[in-house]
């Protein structure tokens, strides 16, 4: 599966941009509710000789005030793909997929899931549409 021809389609189908920073580094930019967009980068790694994609989306600082972290825990169990994690000192959302278990029809519901998701708890937490 060409990653970057996969994600641009998915992009396309739903109504989103995106942008090739480099063979490992892409980005998915999805519309959300109310005019509001969520970025969501996927980066191409080698693990363990196997190729695997990294999906994730920043919805705030880990230290933004009144953040529930044990609601932002429970959260997790009503997720499929992804998960809510802290990461580079950002509250995100967060899937891994080893690229021979994945296909398109699997990976346009990750970038949903992660796009739509982080942006509902971006906006319950801030009120604004920041990332």
């Amino acid at each position: 599966m060409d990653i970057a021809k996969t994600l641009q389609k998915i992009a396309d189908e739903l109504g989103g941009s995106f942008t090739e920073y480099s063979d490992n580094n892409l980005i998915v930019t999805v519309p959300t509710s109310d005019g509001r967009f969520q970025g969501i980068t996927t980066y191409i790694l080698e693990h363990e000789g196997k190729k695997v994609l990294e999906i994730a989306s920043r919805v705030c600082d880990e230290n933004h005030e009144g953040i529930d972290y044990k609601k932002l825990l429970k959260m997790n169990q009503d997720l499929t793909y992804s998960k809510i994690v802290i990461f580079d000192g950002y509250i995100q959302l967060a899937a891994e997929v080893l690229v021979e278990h994945t296909n398109e029809v699997i990976l346009k519901d990750i970038v949903e899931e992660v796009g739509h998701t982080a942006d509902k708890i971006e906006f319950e937490l801030t009120g604004k549409d920041i990332h």
